[in-house]
């Protein structure tokens, strides 16, 4: 009986071996499931991941370089920043009103230049015209001396001249 009670024993060990065994297996086919769709969308985010690395590696140098350029212009204006704190605030209240003079006399001036411009095409207009009439009038001299020419007189000493010369 010690030898039965013992083969019952064992069996009953092996008999939970067994189910621990499958219990394991099944257990660990579950798991390689698992890890085989874990992989399977690895791969697909992987090639996720190279097509988006791919845009951004044509996008990077330019968006490097802007980088770059907004840093330069935020160390530019961070020192003017500073340098404003830095200066007085009457300075740059006076230098402001000096701005503000000189942009008026720059539209004063400008102003004058256009009415300068203005008056120099209507005295050109003028000068044009005068011109144009000093012409006429000289015209109309040299009519009027090749008239006076053709209609003068004989003077006296014209007339004594072409007698002496011709006698009669």
């Amino acid at each position: 009986m010690d030898n039965q009670f013992k083969n019952v024993k064992s069996h009953a060990r092996l008999l939970s071996k067994a189910m621990w065994y499958e219990w394991r297996m099944k257990l660990q086919d579950g798991l390689k499931e698992g890890l085989v769709n874990i992989a399977e969308g690895m791969n697909h985010d992987d090639r996720l991941l190279k097509k988006q690395q791919e845009l951004l590696s044509s996008i990077l140098p330019e968006i490097a370089k802007r980088v770059e350029e907004l840093e330069q212009e935020y160390d530019d204006l961070e020192a003017v920043a500073r340098e404003l704190a830095e200066s007085d605030p009457e300075e740059l209240q006076k230098a402001r009103a000096e701005l503000l003079a000189t942009e008026k006399a720059i539209v004063e001036r400008t102003r004058k230049i256009v009415e300068l411009r203005a008056q120099l095409e209507e005295s050109e207009k003028g000068v044009e015209s005068l011109a144009k009439k000093k012409e006429e009038c000289l015209a109309g001299i040299k009519e009027a001396d090749k008239v006076r020419e053709e209609c003068r007189g004989w003077s006296t000493t014209e007339i004594s001249a072409i007698k002496g010369r011709c006698s009669f």
